[in-house]
């Protein structure tokens, strides 16, 4: 098996009025392989957020599967598969609903390092070295999630994701709320972990430049379908549809008017 998370023919339909519903995600087909970034961008409403927690095995597909090393993303909370958890994160885009406010970052941080074979030690120095690594002072260790700032929420959720050597991360607009020294803190850090213990990362975003700076390959959703898939390099100089197109075009255009 050379993929690490496969993808196979999901769909996924919300119920509307009238017993209705409405298609969110149209039969997606695409893996991620070992040490890979794989960029997933798309206007607003395509459904991005809700491939993100169906990948992450938070909810399930109406059809189709998500497998990670084999194992389906929905069963990863079975006995039998716990193992696997802590080897899979995902780091939300909200950083005020993915932190329980009344958790230490101390307990915040143990969580994901319960399934490693560390020592206490070993344990206390990776969890420094992610605090230092995005700005966050040894002193944050004992406060409450709540007592932070969101910019500094969301460099502790990133903190959480990364400290327990995890396989693939899952980066829902992972920094979009940074401002451009923290983003480029944790874009930094996410490219000197990958090639430091070959981590993948499923990388959603709408910010066209960071996706060319991280990505190995990019996918392009438009009404919950692929439009586009290929390597960024290609992607970027040649794109084969309007939406990919729009989507460089608009975020050239931003950057032209600062």
């Amino acid at each position: 098996m050379t993929e690490l998370l496969a993808v196979q023919n999901v769909s996924f339909s919300r119920s509307g009025g009238r017993g209705n519903t409405r298609p969110i995600l149209k039969g997606l087909n695409f893996e991620v392989k070992p040490g890979e970034t794989v960029a997933i961008v798309g206007q607003s409403g395509t459904g991005k957020t809700t491939l993100a927690h169906i990948l992450a095995g938070l909810m399930p597909p109406t059809s189709g599967s998500v497998r990670y090393k084999g194992v389906e993303t929905q069963h990863l909370a079975h006995r039998q598969n716990r193992s696997l958890r802590p080897d899979l994160q995902m780091i939300f885009q909200d950083p005020y609903s993915s932190l329980d406010p009344r958790q230490t970052v101390s307990a915040i941080m143990d969580e994901p390092l319960w399934a490693r074979a560390l020592d206490d030690g070993q344990k206390q120095k990776r969890v420094s070295d992610m605090l230092h690594a995005l700005a966050l002072p040894p002193e944050s260790l004992g406060r409450r999630a709540h007592e932070f700032s969101g910019g500094q929420r969301q460099r502790i959720a990133i903190a959480r994701a990364l400290v327990g050597y995890p396989s693939l991360v899952i980066a829902d607009e992972a920094v979009s709320a940074l401002d451009a020294s923290a983003q480029a803190r944790v874009l930094n850090l996410l490219l000197e972990q990958q090639q430091q213990t070959g981590l993948s990362l499923v990388f959603i975003s709408h910010d066209m430049a960071v996706v060319q700076h991280m990505a190995h390959r990019v996918i392009v959703l438009a009404d919950g379908a692929i439009v586009e898939e290929g390597p960024t390099g290609q992607v970027f100089a040649n794109p084969r549809s309007a939406h990919t197109a729009a989507l460089i075009q608009k975020d050239l255009w931003k950057d032209t008017n600062v």
